[in-house]
């Protein structure tokens, strides 16, 4: 008897956390930060480029606000709102000589993302997720006759892993992929992607 007491006791205390960790339908805000690196690109119709040009960048900021709904089945759907800035340099190849410009471009993205939740049982919740939505690109570079910006289709692709600290607070890690349809910008065409690693903070109420 005192044994089955015992090991009653015992699996209570080991399902305590896991029970506390089976979260029921919710809203949720969240808040992302990390760092952006967009994939260089060729650039076709550069302003008074006689030959080809290349838009390369260095990995800048990127950091986002959403807010969201748990149907906790295990389906999440959020709103969210992106903002990404990377340092460029247009390099344009006219036969043996190059002109170099530098500047940068900012990335402000509306998205609605879905998600699935993996449950194992535990505080750690494996994700994927995708999303879509428009975002507005705003390049500044003396390679273009001047400041610029075009308003074109957003797509991601999201992967991670989820710790729960309990019922309301999670903390998680994300791979994302962002790309657009072609951008045009000062009669200049290119397209805009972006691999991107962040930190996010979920708090449910």
């Amino acid at each position: 008897m005192k044994k089955t007491l015992v090991t009653v006791a015992t699996l209570t205390v080991l399902a305590a956390p896991m029970s506390s960790m089976a979260a029921a339908d919710s809203f949720y805000i969240k808040g992302n930060i990390g760092i952006g690196m967009a994939m260089d690109t060729d650039i076709d119709n550069l302003p008074n480029a006689a030959g080809t040009a290349e838009m390369t960048y260095d990995n800048g900021f990127i950091g986002s606000l959403a807010a969201g709904y748990d149907f906790a089945n295990p389906m999440r759907m959020e709103i969210e709102l992106i903002r990404q800035k990377n340092d460029l340099e247009i390099t344009s190849y006219d036969n043996f000589y190059g002109t170099f410009n530098e500047g940068d471009l900012k990335t402000h993205s509306f998205m609605l993302n879905g998600y699935y939740d993996v449950d194992t049982g535990s505080p750690w919740k494996p994700f994927v997720g995708a999303g879509m939505g428009w975002s507005k690109l705003d390049i500044n570079d003396p390679g273009f006759s001047s400041s610029d910006s075009d308003d074109v289709f957003t797509y991601q692709l999201i992967g991670g892993v989820a710790y729960a600290f309990n019922d309301k607070w999670s903390v998680d890690v994300q791979y994302r992929f962002m790309g657009t349809s072609e951008a045009t910008i000062d009669g200049a065409d290119f397209n805009y992607n972006s691999n991107d690693l962040m930190l996010g903070l979920r708090y449910s109420f």
